[in-house]
């Protein structure tokens, strides 16, 4: 080794530089040897770096890199034999350490076009005629690419110490669940697409929103390299969830609603159902009398009876309350959904949540929330055609979980049918959910487990439907005038490139607490769920038998 490359009086500033990085003593200890054998070993194999400290400095920051990923397993971008050519030796350690971290991470926020140059010529020597071969691009394509990518690294450096150049989203991050109208694909999309934990999913789909950006300046927001950016942006894209403009930025291409637009009008609905709860529920009360005297009701025991009690009633305040609202923002059928490529047929919609934000703190809201119904079915289970579960999820009774409940689907129908467990056509870990469910209002224990929410065929279901749209029409005529003002105001404004989402979204939360502010308010007035103590989740079974209605298609 010759006396230039003799790198023994490093090995105290490097230990130095590791102090700094990871504050602790040992572990600096460590990284630091392990930066001086590497750096022997490649000397000794021809390696003849221009500038030693920062070519030793380089070597250090991969260790690094490797004891994070090894203490947080999370993915780093980590450049073997990393080099960065400075003006004089004698810089100071601090600034060159600073300098280089700054320079790898601005590499990382590149986008694919320009990193993909920048990293085989500057860190991998490859010559331009090389690059151009393996990309298949001109070589003036190349040149050209390099020189925009040497001057993102120069802009990103010189505004490192810019606190506005990253998004809040980057280091207090705002959470985003997904919820839909229509059918979910096969795998279950739109839910599918972005799961709870996936926070950079969630991230990439909150800044996107305001306006479009290109991956680069996604990446630069959140402080990701733009490697990891990439891939979620094109299974976004090509789930549905977000655009890709001509220009080659992209943008979330779906509503997403904030706390104060889920709020904006909700103090008003609360007041306009207390001073004319009577309007709201006279046509409510008058379709129970009818429904009670149905046959399908009075075969039903006493919580099923409940539940289906329930059911109706959200369904004729819901549909009464969206009649009203397609006065101001026009009807939108189901065949008017955009068919998906994942075979479903749906509109996407975001909530958004600060950060820190606890649903317990934020109930005395939460407990008017409803949704539309939600339907999940099996397709020729047993002697079926079709079983479904038909929902209303509220604050009386709630899924305990989601995920499983096309399982449930099949498991209580084997339950209505009295199958025994050893017969059974559903996991066993499915069946070992008798205790939430039970607790949940779904399931009963007596001599057995049974299933306590209603059942009914398609043909009691049509009827059940029938005879709500009789009385949601006759409420929404009488209601017409006093819900009418509240959509005057808090309709959501949408950011002027968003231009698929239907007018109707703009206006969902300015009459949504409705229907469930007229229901606790006839409970607290004693005229609904008297002496009621236990969870009333506003769920059917529906199910068509294989040997009736062939001909029919089972779609509720």
């Amino acid at each position: 080794m010759s006396e230039r490359y003799d790198i023994s009086g490093y090995v105290d500033r490097l230990y130095s530089a590791a102090i700094r990085k990871t504050g602790d003593s040992h572990v600096a200890e460590d990284i630091a040897q392990e930066t001086f054998l590497a750096a022997v070993s490649q000397l000794a194999r021809g390696k003849r770096p221009d500038n030693l400290w920062a070519w030793l400095l380089g070597i250090l920051s991969n260790k690094y890199c490797d004891w994070l990923r090894e203490k947080y397993h999370k993915p780093q971008v980590s450049f073997e034999e990393y080099s960065v050519e400075l003006a004089h030796e004698d810089v100071p350690d601090d600034d060159t350490e600073e300098k280089l971290e700054a320079i790898r991470r601005e590499l990382g926020y590149l986008a694919q076009s320009y990193r993909e140059v920048m990293v085989r010529f500057y860190l991998h020597g490859h010559t331009l005629e090389r690059i151009a071969g393996e990309l298949q691009i001109p070589v003036g394509t190349v040149k050209s690419r390099l020189n925009m990518g040497r001057k993102h690294v120069r802009e990103g450096v010189a505004d490192m110490e810019d606190y506005e150049n990253y998004a809040r989203q980057s280091y207090e991050p705002d959470t985003l669940r997904i919820t839909c109208a229509g059918s979910q694909g096969i795998h279950h999309e739109p839910f599918s697409l972005v799961q709870p934990s996936d926070r950079l999913s969630q991230s990439v789909l909150i800044l996107a929103y305001p306006k479009p950006l290109t991956e680069s300046e996604l990446a630069r927001a959140l402080g990701v390299p733009a490697v990891f950016v990439e891939p979620v942006v094109s299974r976004l894209t090509e789930g549905e969830l977000m655009c890709r403009r001509p220009d080659g930025k992209v943008y979330t291409d779906f509503i997403i609603y904030t706390e104060q637009d889920r709020k904006a009008t909700f103090d008003r609905q609360l007041a306009v159902v207390k001073e004319h709860f009577e309007l709201f529920w006279e046509e409510v009360e008058k379709g129970l009398a009818e429904l009670r005297e149905k046959p399908f009701y009075q075969r039903q025991k006493e919580h099923a009876r409940t539940k289906l009690e329930l059911h109706f009633c959200v369904k004729v305040l819901l549909n009464a309350h969206i009649s009203v609202r397609n006065e101001v923002t026009g009807a939108m059928a189901y065949s008017q959904y955009p068919y998906r490529k994942d075979g479903g047929r749906w509109l996407a919609m975001g909530m958004r949540y600060p950060a820190g934000y606890r649903p317990g703190e934020d109930l005395e809201f939460l407990k008017y929330s409803v949704g539309g119904e939600a339907g999940f079915s099996e397709q020729n289970f047993r002697d079926t055609v079709c079983v479904e579960l038909r929902d209303y999820s509220t604050v009386l009774g709630r899924y305990p979980d989601y995920e499983n409940v096309p399982d449930y689907v099949k498991w209580f129908y084997e339950l209505y049918r009295q199958v025994s467990g050893d017969r059974s056509a559903v996991d066993a870990h499915i069946l070992q959910a008798a205790e939430c469910l039970t607790e949940a209002g779904f399931l009963v224990r007596a001599d057995r487990l049974e299933l306590d929410i209603p059942v009914l065929s398609r043909a009691e279901y049509r009827d059940e439907c029938g005879l709500a749209a009789v009385y949601e029409k006759k409420a929404a005529e009488k209601i017409r005038e006093v819900l009418l003002p509240v959509f005057d105001s808090g309709f959501v404004k949408l950011p002027g490139h968003l231009k698929s989402v239907p007018r109707w979204q703009q206006y969902m939360f300015c009459g949504d607490s409705v229907p469930m502010a007229v229901i606790l308010k006839a409970r607290e007035e004693k005229l609904f769920l008297q002496d009621v103590d236990y969870p009333v989740p506003a769920a059917l079974l529906v199910y068509e038998k294989a040997d009736a209605e062939k001909a029919e298609e089972c779609s509720f």
